[in-house]
């Protein structure tokens, strides 16, 4: 019941939002048209605009019951619902944060000028602002057409561009204290998969293959197996026997798994013999040598805060290697964590827009986390961060999606090598 209910308030929150943004980005197409089109056709414009938005608004509503009937994936469901409907929420979202930055920046230019000129006459400077020629009319039409059409642009060209062009970063992890059995020990990570709208099951098969070509003596999954729905399982549940590796692969649980259902996702994939480190732990024999598996639940903020750091230790030897796994990197910050040697995290996803301008790495995200891709040291103790290689939300991607191989080296941590190449 409490699930049925964090769902309403979800979508309830997610169609009000996109109803502001359309509202917003509506009321400038308006604004476009009466200024660049003629008098007599600006009707034609408005009632094509208007047919547009609810035609996009229906496959935008349409493409959440394909997720709950469990058919999306289906190509042909893919190509007329998942993805248009997808790029059209991209597309406006887009749109409503380049309106937003325009608009702030015009009205603060605006306010600048009126205390310059505060004594001048507003009602000229309105006609004068209002009196446009027909080469002014052209040069609006043509511009806002070119603005109308870039954020869909964006959205398709970024996405078609990185979403499965998938980055295998090697970086090489060295610590003092790694027993010589672990040394060279190859870990593989896979995190975020999403197996839902933008992740199809053959998709999933399609980066397992990649994590089996890499030969790795352990796999993990650091969280949101599925996005939202229990219907979504099922990708995972029948690609997860085809995964290898030599010692095992485990997994924990990401806000998304409980989103759909915690419960239901660890039981699917414990059915297939995988273990769920829950706030847990497990011991594994690696040429003679004990390497203490750990796990925490997802951990969210407040009520949705799962993670027990405390219960994933508990009976672990101190004297023990610890690779941990936790699905949100946040976890680095908790007391105890300098238990743990080693600790694999997802959930960030880059931003899943980001990068490098100028050499300077420019990732919006981070002004929400400490911690978002790539490799972290605080004394002996190390955080990988890895991006993952489903997406959420909007179907666009910019940061390339990531699998990651680790290998665990006996020496100076100085000797580490952040692996960030393709």
């Amino acid at each position: 019941m409490i699930g049925v209910i964090q769902h309403i308030f979800y979508f309830a929150f997610l169609f009000l939002l996109f109803g502001i943004m359309q509202w917003y980005t509506g009321r400038f197409f308006v604004r476009w048209v009466r200024r660049s089109i003629e008098e007599p056709r600006q009707m034609s414009w408005l009632r094509g605009g208007l047919i547009f938005m609810i035609f996009a608004n229906l496959i935008f509503s349409f493409r959440f019951l394909t997720t709950e009937f469990g058919f999306y994936d289906n190509l042909f469901i893919q190509s007329l619902i998942i993805y248009p409907g997808g790029v059209f929420f991209a597309g406006i979202s887009l749109a409503f944060a380049a309106l937003v930055i325009t608009d702030t920046v015009r009205y603060s230019i605006k306010g600048g000028h009126w205390l310059v000129r505060k004594f001048r006459d507003h009602q000229q400077e309105k006609q004068v602002q209002t009196a446009y020629d027909p080469g002014r009319r052209k040069f609006l039409k043509t511009a806002g057409t070119i603005a109308a059409a870039s954020p869909f642009i964006v959205t398709m060209s970024s996405s078609a561009a990185t979403s499965r062009d998938y980055n295998i970063t090697r970086p090489e992890l060295f610590f003092p204290d790694l027993p010589t059995g672990l040394d060279g020990l190859k870990v593989v990570q896979i995190s975020d998969l999403h197996s839902g709208i933008y992740m199809t099951e053959r998709q999933i098969r399609e980066i397992f293959e990649i994590s089996n070509s890499l030969y790795p003596d352990i796999v993990t999954l650091t969280g949101d197996l599925v996005d939202t729905s229990t219907s979504e399982i099922s990708g995972i549940y029948n690609t997860l026997p085809m995964l290898k590796s030599e010692y095992g692969v485990f997994g924990c649980l990401g806000n998304h798994d409980h989103y759909a259902s915690g419960s239901a996702v660890s039981s699917a994939v414990r059915q297939r013999g995988i273990p769920m480190l829950n706030n847990s732990n497990q011991t594994l024999r690696i040429n003679g040598e004990p390497l203490d598996m750990v796990g925490v639940d997802d951990a969210g903020s407040g009520s949705r805060n799962f993670a027990r750091l405390d219960r994933a230790l508990d009976g672990t030897d101190p004297d023990h290697f610890k690779l941990m796994l936790s699905h949100r990197p946040d976890v680095f910050n908790f007391k105890g964590i300098e238990q743990v040697d080693l600790t694999l995290a997802g959930h960030t996803h880059g931003g899943q827009i980001g990068g490098r301008l100028l050499g300077i790495p420019i990732y919006p995200v981070q002004l929400f986390h400490d911690y978002i891709k790539g490799l972290f040291k605080r004394g002996n103790q190390k955080l990988y961060v890895n991006v993952g290689v489903g997406m959420v939300g909007i179907p666009i991607r910019i940061v390339r999606p990531e699998i990651t191989l680790i290998t665990l080296r006996k020496g100076s941590p100085a000797q580490d090598v952040a692996g960030v190449g393709g």
